[in-house]
């Protein structure tokens, strides 16, 4: 349902658009009918007014607060679901209606507004299935004739999801890094296991800062199979260069593969993933695996999540730390309103070496974010993140006779900017505080930086 289409730019859609439309002002009796069955209800009978007088999104402000309240009310959420959907708020109508459907299964008009939200939200197939529903029922004439219309208009129209979709972007970033090789400030430090001899880290493995600049470029494509099925794909690449500490230089590919499947309210995803990333022009790390993911939309405004990611780690200059990562967690996202958005998820995470003698490189990690957006107007939107994660590694660290328990503070805070549709500006700070019982592992870092990305579809 986010593919939502613009009817303006499809003329079948515009068609049966204007079709339905029709049939739906024969409902205003029904709204004087729940609104004269009700004569407490002065929310409903001033809604109806603002209907009335062609204002849909002052009455889908005014009925938006009363939405969970109200949720098994048959006549709030028909006229919530008409006044969102004339409101250009497609994905909230649908929520609204179907539970409308749901409370008094013989509405027909309430099945035809439906059918109209999935129009518009491109999905033709379950618009079709609500206008058969809804004219095997009894309605005004005038109103079967204009769903006979679009029922004839659905069978001879492509089907909206034969059609494949993509997006690309590119960026390019400029800051500055306090520690871009993510090293300790330490110069030297005992080592037990040479009795607390002190040895002296070379400066080239100290941290250091240095200004940066990186480029980046990605690709997304969609092909629909069915309403509910359809294939995913995406392929990145990304590049940073420092100014003088050319060493830490780096590039990142990635790709992914799946498909999503969708059911009511339920959405489940998969997909085969890859990476790779190099420093200073050689092979360092790359990743395969798997990952999964479960959606449920609670209502118009929340949605709860289930993840899983699993990986296989390979080490090009030490095969010693080559290992099977895991991770399951879970998360909860909610709308306040349509400027204010705020997330939190959960996750437990294990890395296990594949070779023997090396538990000093696997761990068991938990871990917790938060975060959330807020538009300020119409071009500027401010976001915030924060996670916390606690990591427990498996052996005694090599030279410090100690197991090693990292504690790993991430923060972020920026603002996008969007001076014009396809263009997007993003200052932002970060922030990562990792708290280590092994020196060597302990260290602060704060990147500013300045983004600029040009998106394409």
């Amino acid at each position: 349902m986010n593919h939502v289409l613009n009817s303006a730019q499809n003329p079948i859609t515009a068609a049966l658009f204007v079709a339905i439309r029709k049939a739906v002002l024969l409902s205003c009796a029904a709204f004087a009918l729940s609104a004269a069955a009700q004569p407490d209800d002065s929310v409903l009978a001033q809604a109806h007014r603002l209907m009335a007088e062609n204002q849909a999104e002052a009455a889908y402000r005014l009925l938006e607060p009363w939405e969970l309240e109200r949720a098994d009310d048959a006549p709030f959420s028909y006229l919530f679901g008409i006044a969102a959907l004339d409101a250009g708020h497609a994905t909230r109508a649908i929520f609204a209606l179907e539970r409308a459907v749901a409370v008094a299964p013989d509405d027909n008009l309430a099945r035809a507004e439906l059918a109209r939200a999935y129009l518009l939200a491109g999905e033709p197939d379950r618009a079709r299935t609500e206008l058969q529903a809804a004219r095997r029922g009894e309605m005004p004439l005038e109103a079967a004739a204009a769903i006979d219309r679009v029922l004839g208009g659905l069978d001879v129209a492509p089907a909206s999801t034969s059609s494949a979709a993509w997006r690309a972007y590119f960026e390019g970033v400029v800051g500055h890094d306090s520690n871009v090789n993510s090293a300790t400030a330490a110069g030297q430090f005992a080592l037990p296991a040479f009795g607390g001899i002190v040895f002296n880290l070379d400066r080239e493995n100290r941290k250091r800062g240095d200004a940066f600049a990186g480029l980046g470029a990605g690709a997304a494509w969609r092909k629909p199979l069915s309403p509910a099925w359809e294939l995913e794909a995406a392929a990145n690449l990304r590049g940073t260069f420092h100014r003088n500490v050319h060493a830490m230089n780096n590039r990142q590919y990635d790709g992914s593969f799946g498909a999503s499947y969708t059911s009511g309210v339920d959405r489940f995803s998969a997909a085969l993933q890859t990476l790779q990333y190099d420093i200073d022009d050689r092979g360092y790390r790359s990743a395969s695996g798997l990952s999964a993911q479960w959606q449920r939309t609670l209502d118009g405004r929340s949605q709860l999540s289930a993840f899983t990611q699993l990986s296989r780690l390979r080490y090009a200059q030490d095969r010693a730390r080559d290992a099977d990562r895991a991770v399951l967690g879970a998360g909860f996202a909610r709308a306040l309103s349509d400027a204010q958005l705020v997330y939190a998820s959960v996750y437990g995470a294990k890395e296990k070496p594949r070779l023997d003698g090396v538990a000093n490189y696997g761990h068991h990690a938990a871990g917790v974010r938060l975060g959330g957006e807020r538009a300020l107007d119409e071009t500027i939107v401010a976001f915030a993140a924060v996670q916390y994660e606690k990591r427990r590694y498996g052996g005694a660290e090599p030279f410090f006779d100690t197991r090693r328990v990292d504690r790993q503070l991430d923060a972020s805070l920026g603002v996008h900017i969007t001076p014009s549709a396809p263009w997007r500006l993003s200052p932002q700070v970060s922030y990562v505080r990792a708290d280590s019982s092994v020196v060597l592992y302990d260290y602060r870092r704060v990147v500013w930086q300045f983004a600029v990305r040009r998106e394409f579809n």
